[in-house]
């Protein structure tokens, strides 16, 4: 499937939220997934709980949840199970975003995720997601330490003689502000760009990478960004859910996405960006149909 075609399920991060999404797979089911209407992507928020001293789902400054990591992760197993019984038309029907904002719930969940990998069976369908740089935020604190991050996630990769790295995508990104307007299209910089292919740089041959952008940033930050895309292996992943994005800029992202073509660095070549990126964004899938539709419907002329 190209990034397009998922449907994005944003911080499922509740027993409410995952029995919703359990409910539309129900449904897709009963017609053996004939329509492209449910969600297929599932991203997810993982702090640790004090509580209940384990990994939970949750955002900050939440620091508990209803959901644990483990009964997550059995939920999903569920569901990719459920979904492979019926879905024959491509290796990956289902992906599952683990957004991870605590270095400890990390840390205390490498057997977990050991576990889930070896067990998943859909290729680049688990993204380990962490911000591990300062980006445009208001602090320079980040819950992650980059090298550490990268050589866990590498660990993790390498299990049972690396049998199962092709199912892991790396998603790695930086801290963000989002309380007020200035905030939220606060531009990504060339410096962070280019710290971030620095610290990539040992690992950049072991992974399919994904880097998630906050999606009201990225027309600011275009020139910037692009570097980050010379790799033929790295990618995006648009995220965005707090309000709607307008269609004018929608269509930009879209635009210089899949369809506008660029000259490649070094070689000049033409090349576009098209199948690259994800968007986990709100309001997307009804901006695609409101595209497809009006680009499907004849042009009619007046007549005197």
């Amino acid at each position: 499937m190209a990034p397009l075609d998922y449907r994005w399920a944003h911080a499922v991060n509740s027993i409410a939220k995952l029995s919703a999404v359990q409910r539309q797979i129900d449904e897709a089911e009963k017609t053996q997934f004939a329509l492209a209407n449910f969600v297929n992507a599932i991203e997810a928020d993982i702090i640790w709980g004090e509580a209940q001293q384990t990994a939970v789902m949750g955002h900050p400054p939440a620091t508990d949840g209803d959901l644990t990591l483990s009964s997550f992760l059995d939920a999903m197993q569920e569901l990719s199970a459920k979904i492979l019984s019926l879905w024959k038309q491509t290796e990956t029907p289902l992906i599952v975003k683990l957004d991870f904002k605590s270095s400890r719930a990390f840390e205390a969940s490498s057997e977990l995720l050991t576990n889930f990998i070896a067990n998943f069976p859909f290729t680049k369908s688990v993204f380990i997601n962490a911000d591990i740089l300062p980006g445009p935020a208001n602090s320079d604190h980040v819950a992650f330490e980059a090298v550490t991050f990268l050589q866990q996630v590498n660990a993790l990769s390498e299990q049972d003689d690396g049998t199962h790295r092709h199912k892991l995508v790396l998603s790695v990104g930086w801290t963000t502000a989002n309380a007020t307007d200035e905030e939220i299209h606060r531009p990504y910089s060339s410096e962070m760009v280019k710290e971030m292919l620095n610290v990539l740089r040992p690992f950049q041959d072991n992974f399919t990478v994904t880097f998630p952008l906050r999606a009201t940033s990225v027309r600011k930050s275009w020139p910037a960004l692009c570097p980050l895309l010379n790799p033929p292996n790295y990618g995006f992943t648009l995220w965005w859910a707090a309000t709607q994005i307008p269609d004018d800029e929608l269509e930009w992202l879209f635009n210089t996405l899949e369809i506008e073509t660029y000259a490649h660095e070094p070689s000049g070549k033409a090349t576009t960006f098209a199948g690259r990126t994800f968007y986990d964004i709100l309001g997307f899938d009804r901006f695609l149909e409101h595209r497809d539709h009006k680009n499907s419907t004849p042009s009619t002329q007046l007549q005197n």
